[in-house]
């Protein structure tokens, strides 16, 4: 299993681990000729946490799954197998770049493949390798927003019909979890105000700083 994490300015608000898990099996080739070839195939999972450090507690917002394509098949050459380590990992660096393959799947899979070509090419005159691999990327949106509140009927309160960002009801949108900014009780659909938080440390309606909200405007009774 192989692991990263975001490490931008927006780590107080936003982070993100990238894991993906690696399994793989060696097969003889059919082809003599060729000395090595990789057939992958990718799983990527995505999930969206909302965490609350005040109570020490973490909410599944959102979790998604993206169709796993077909294997993605390159093959090496055998001057490159018995070129040595960094000209074997440039060839499959350049390799996996042509693919559909994400870039930050390709970072944390590549030390894997490079590592069993290189041990398989001394052992063997011609390989196929199988590998399967689930890509994990879960982002916590930290400490600065809440779910909306729930009706008598289970139905989400939001304070206006549409989300001030996408403009669109929400009601009719595919981005159905309803989030609510603590600063300032403004509600969005939870994508949309991701996407925005990515970027910055206000609400898109009010401008209040997140971590920094201005108080509230006492108003004497006459």
């Amino acid at each position: 299993m192989y692991q990263s994490f975001g490490n931008d300015d927006m780590d107080d608000i936003i982070s993100t681990t990238q894991t993906v898990n690696y399994d793989s099996k060696m097969h003889a080739a059919v082809d003599s000729q060729i000395s090595g070839s990789f057939s992958i195939l990718i799983r990527q999972v995505e999930r969206c946490f909302v965490r609350i450090n005040s109570i020490r507690c973490e909410n599944l917002m959102s979790q998604k799954t993206l169709p796993s394509s077909a294997a993605i098949v390159f093959e090496i050459p055998p001057c490159f197998l018995l070129a040595g380590e960094e000209i074997c990992r440039d060839y499959m660096c350049n390799a996996l770049s042509k693919t559909i393959i994400d870039s930050w799947i390709q970072v944390l899979i590549l030390p894997k493949i490079c590592k069993e070509a290189i041990e398989l090419g001394k052992t063997s005159h011609g390989f196929l390798v199988e590998a399967q691999v689930e890509a994990v990327k879960e982002t916590y949106i930290n400490d600065v927003v809440d779910f909306n509140d729930y009706d008598s009927e289970g139905q989400r309160i939001p304070t206006k019909p549409d989300c001030p960002i996408c403009l669109l009801e929400f009601g009719q949108s595919t981005s159905t979890i309803i989030t609510k900014l603590r600063c300032c009780d403004h509600c969005y659909h939870g994508d949309c105000i991701l996407t925005w938080l990515r970027r910055n440390h206000s609400c898109p309606i009010c401008r209040d700083d997140i971590h920094n909200p201005r108080p509230n405007k006492f108003i004497p009774k006459v």
